[in-house]
């Protein structure tokens, strides 16, 4: 499994990883930043201490939402549409 990013998705992302809002957000640029330079998914999974089943998921939900996927609520708290897609998971 790999992504194809924009160069302004991948400017976006790397601007995550020097400054991220949150550790989940950190894994999750790392990650897709990663799989766009074409490592493999098995190598990014265990880079990130998550099953490939966890990186899978990334990966569809970015393709479905792109960077709004990794944004995170400003207010502190997640809004309903965040919490229907996190599922709970901390990474």
């Amino acid at each position: 499994m790999s992504i194809r990013l924009t160069e302004t998705e991948r400017s976006r992302l790397r601007g995550m990883v020097k400054r991220p809002r949150s550790r989940k957000q950190l894994y999750r640029a790392e990650a897709l930043l990663a799989l766009d330079e074409g490592r493999p998914i098995e190598t990014v999974a265990r880079q990130m201490r998550v099953g490939v089943e966890r990186v899978e998921s990334w990966v569809e939900r970015f393709e479905r939402l792109r960077v709004a996927f990794l944004s995170e609520p400003s207010a502190g708290r997640p809004g309903r549409d965040d919490e229907a897609a996190d599922d709970g998971e901390d990474a």
